[in-house]
């Protein structure tokens, strides 16, 4: 090159076996190449070490984001900018589209979105501008279901955890969790708990389904289910309400629809809304009570009937309905083994038949004297007292039995709410009428409810003294009424 540079630091064009003169431009960085002719595809950058410098090639946003990745998503549910970490991925005929779990939400909001609705996110930077929503923690809230602030917390909530400087200390902390049905994290978990909590969350980490027909109702689901292969990855299910059979095509539902002879669960009708003196007359029939006027005007009785049904005679119904109530509950592990298990399920009924509201299933023998294993209000259903009425009818039964009950561990998050609610409705009004000296015994003789369930509901109150070496009930009239207005003023579940 040293003898064709000429004072200019040019290269003199020269004849030789090229295409077409080319001229070279030597800068402080690197050889540009020109073509006269005008650019082609050969036309290359070359540095002064003589490496080629590949052309960068755009990144396709379809498909940039990994599996694992942490991004900024717009919710359905609000329209909002939340932090997401992607979970999958999948082609479709429209273009790809992500499966993202919302940080600091429960799993029920997971959902598959568009690229469009994505962008990088890190988490020192923050999310994007465009965000309007208050950073606090607000796990397991979500649209259309139940405040999960349990009656009675109204006095007693807690500062978030972060929404100050001062020190949250490990029972503050607790506490807190407990009112506000935090949930814990798999790292605080034993590490047994840490295994079987991951080998969950894998199996269960995409909804299989998006959407049921149920009756007149379409609903959209929270969770996976193990239904068979051939059915788990339908867009939509189509469910008959009757029987409980599940199909993937809207024709074979209307063609069952014509044939289906059931019209209410199989099993004995153990209780209706209009019978009297039956054992569960004492149960609060939630279609006629003040709150539920209160909460969304719905004061015209209901016709309500309750269904026992065994699993072992009705095996292949409660599969279904176990199947069914999978996809609105995170940890529940009974599908199939149905057999050891009663179930009573609750219906409202018309002239068209007995249509499902809610179940909960118990241990036909339970050495821990468990009086509830599952409980399930569908998602058309709640915040009607309904839950209220599934746990008060599990209580009756255990007064029935002459035992003490409490339920099945782990509950749902809503599950937990339920029965926190109940516990402290039944004992306020208890400590309301009742005059004289009560125990914690005399409650659990009164109630059906375990020593232990009582403590923890009025701790949760501050009603209760730990005092030489025993549990001392501390209450006054005043502040009794004051937390059944809070109660009063909640959603029912």
């Amino acid at each position: 090159m040293e003898d064709l540079q000429n004072g200019n630091g040019c290269v003199e064009p020269t004849a030789g076996p090229t295409p077409s003169n080319v001229e070279v431009a030597v800068t402080s960085t690197e050889l540009v190449v020109f073509d006269p002719q005008g650019p082609s595809q050969d036309q290359t950058m070359v540095d002064v070490a003589g490496t080629e410098a590949v052309d960068e090639v755009p990144i396709d946003p379809r498909t940039k984001y990994e599996i694992g990745a942490l991004v900024a998503c717009i919710a359905s549910w609000d329209s909002f900018y939340h932090s997401a970490e992607i979970v999958d991925r999948r082609e479709t005929k429209t273009g790809v589209e992500y499966y993202v779990h919302y940080l600091e939400y429960n799993k029920r909001l997971d959902e598959w979105i568009s690229y469009t609705r994505m962008e990088d996110w890190n988490p020192d930077s923050g999310l994007p501008s465009k965000l309007s929503i208050t950073e606090k923690l607000t796990p397991l809230v979500i649209p259309g279901t139940p405040a999960l602030n349990g009656p009675g917390s109204g006095d007693n909530k807690l500062d978030t955890p972060g929404a100050s400087d001062r020190k949250i200390t490990r029972n503050l902390k607790r506490r807190y969790d407990e009112l506000n049905n935090v949930q814990k994290g798999v790292e605080e978990l034993a590490p047994i708990d840490q295994t079987l909590e991951k080998e969950h969350e894998e199996k269960t980490k995409v909804k299989n389904i998006q959407v049921v027909e149920f009756g007149k109702y379409e609903i959209d689901t929270w969770y996976f289910s193990p239904y068979p292969e051939e059915y788990a990855n339908v867009h939509k299910l189509y469910i008959c309400e009757f029987c409980l059979k599940y199909m993937k095509k809207k024709k074979s539902i209307e063609r069952h629809k014509i044939k289906c002879e059931l019209r209410h669960p199989p099993g004995d009708e153990i209780y209706h809304t209009t019978s009297r003196g039956d054992l569960s007359s004492q149960a609060e029939d939630p279609s006629t009570s003040n709150q539920t006027r209160a909460a969304g005007g719905r004061g015209k009785p209901q016709n309500l009937s309750m269904f026992e049904v065994d699993g072992r005679k009705s095996k292949m119904y409660c599969q279904n309905l176990c199947l069914l109530a999978k996809l609105f509950l995170d940890h529940k592990t009974l599908y199939y083994d149905v057999e050891a298990f009663l179930f009573y399920i609750l219906t409202e009924y018309d002239e068209f038949g007995h249509h499902l509201v809610g179940y909960f299933s118990k241990e036909k023998c339970s050495a821990e004297d468990y009086n509830l294993a599952c409980i399930l209000t569908l998602p058309p259903f709640q915040r009607r007292g309904y839950g209220r009425f599934l746990i008060s009818f599990a209580y009756e039964l255990s007064k029935k039995e002459n035992k003490v009950g409490t339920p099945e561990r782990p509950l749902s998050d809503l599950g937990q709410v339920s029965f926190r609610s109940y516990w402290t409705r039944v004992l306020l009004e208890i400590l309301r009428d009742h005059r004289g000296n009560l125990s914690i015994k005399d409650l659990s003789a009164m109630t059906a409810i375990r020593n232990d369930d009582i403590i923890t509901t009025l701790q949760s109150l501050n009603l209760i003294k730990y005092w030489k070496g025993q549990h001392i009930i501390s209450v006054s009239a005043k502040i009794v009424d004051e937390h059944l207005k809070v109660c009063n003023s909640a959603f029912l579940l």
